[in-house]
């Protein structure tokens, strides 16, 4: 069984679908029998910009994503 928990966080990323600079993200994170991931999702294509293990480090100033790459 997998639970999801979808949230809307303010960032500020450019999305490699829609090479707009936004400044929200909606984040999905799920917990299933292979463990806790976390999909990013653009909140203007409504695009996914990826899935990861672990939440991204964010930066305390400006909340700007931090080494985020698309797998």
């Amino acid at each position: 069984m997998m639970t999801k928990i979808l949230q809307k966080e303010t960032i500020k990323i450019n999305c490699p679908n829609c090479k707009l600079e936004i400044s929200e993200a909606w984040i999905c994170e799920m917990n299933s029998i292979i463990g806790l991931r976390f999909a990013y999702i653009c909140s203007n294509c409504e695009k996914l910009l990826g899935i990861l293990k672990s939440p991204i480090s964010i930066s305390s100033q400006g909340r700007e994503i931090r080494n985020f790459t698309q797998n």
